[in-house]
């Protein structure tokens, strides 16, 4: 059975008795709960949420580490980092009934050009349409149902390096929606826009800084009786890995006296957010990868409307040559907890 919500003059009013469906449409809004009061009501959820269950699990601090498919959407200029073509698929039950589903893929063309594409997508379970009684005040009146939905296509590109530096684009088309089951139309509004990545890599080995610049030529448009916009926002990152030796007791070597050593991975990043409708945001990720193809991973969100835990968020994964499966969990204070799970593959 679904949730309950009444709609009045096409506009989602909520009634006491209807706490799960606000919690939903809460949950929609969730990436821009810390907007300027002065900006506009700003759309495009799947756009905000973002995509990859690695970077969740990092705090999403990705733009100075950007070397795996999901760089489409968090710095294209890391498309040219890939080695190999990689497929990665992931799955999220967000909050509130919300789903979340991405698929991406990415490869090289030679020295000098990398490309890769996906599609995200979120949406919900039909819920009951119901509008409250002209004759009998308090008392509501199915109208069928609706559903909410948002997706996002984006074409990307990304250069080889030259002199340390490596330049991206993404495409996107974006939309989002309302159905209903009843005679009344599809309310729905889309926006075309670009996503311009750059990754330098400077002298000091190891060490990658990273800027992008998000929803270039977003335009406003006319939603639900609203004025709806993407709000176009930078995000300066840097990242640097160390190399740890560790004992390998799984050696079967016969010298004793020459002990031999594993190389572990320490990357450690951050992210600064620079928003149109909001203030800047600091995030904060490591990844600690085993020999073995084991990672633990941790990260900080640094949102002013969530509780120093709450920020938190961690994850683990296992890769192999051929394979790499993730899962990241997000805590977001009173609200609930988000899950993630992607399986990635390296042909």
């Amino acid at each position: 059975m679904g949730q309950r919500i009444s709609l009045n003059r096409m506009d989602l009013a909520v009634s006491m008795r209807r706490l799960p469906v606000y919690l939903i449409l809460f949950v929609l809004a969730l990436p821009g709960l810390c907007q300027n009061p002065k900006a506009g009501t700003t759309g495009g959820s799947a756009l905000r949420i973002g995509v990859g269950t690695r970077t969740a699990a990092m705090g999403n601090t990705f733009t100075g580490i950007a070397d795996d498919v999901s760089s489409i959407y968090w710095n294209p200029a890391g498309l040219g980092q890939l080695e190999r073509p990689q497929l990665s698929i992931m799955g999220a039950n967000w909050l509130g009934g919300v789903r979340h589903g991405w698929i991406g893929f990415a490869q090289s063309l030679g020295r000098w050009l990398s490309v890769g594409g996906d599609v995200s997508y979120l949406w919900t379970d039909d819920i009951l349409r119901t509008v409250e009684s002209e004759s009998d005040v308090g008392r509501y009146q199915e109208m069928g149902t609706f559903n909410y939905s948002d997706m996002v296509i984006r074409a990307a590109v990304g250069s080889g390096e030259y002199k340390g530096v490596r330049i991206g684009a993404a495409f996107q088309v974006s939309q989002q929606g309302i159905n209903y089951s009843t005679t009344s139309p599809r309310q729905q509004v889309r926006w075309n826009h670009v996503n311009l990545g750059l990754i330098y890599h400077p002298p000091v080995k190891n060490l990658r800084l990273g800027l992008g610049i998000f929803n270039v030529g977003a335009t406003e448009q006319s939603y639900l009786d609203q004025q709806i916009s993407i709000p176009r926002s930078i995000r300066l990152g840097g990242s640097y890995t160390a190399t740890i030796d560790m004992p390998d007791t799984t050696s079967t070597t016969g010298d004793r006296s020459m002990p031999q050593l594993s190389q572990n991975y320490l990357t450690v990043g951050v992210d600064l957010d620079f928003r149109q409708d909001d203030s800047m945001q600091t995030h904060l990720g490591l990844e600690y990868v085993f020999n073995n193809g084991f990672a633990v991973r941790g990260g900080y969100r640094g949102r002013t409307d969530f509780e120093f835990l709450s920020n938190l968020s961690g994850g683990f994964g296992y890769a192999t040559r051929a394979y790499q499966i993730d899962y990241a969990f997000v805590p977001f204070g009173e609200v609930g907890n988000a899950h993630r799970v992607s399986l990635s593959l390296d042909f």
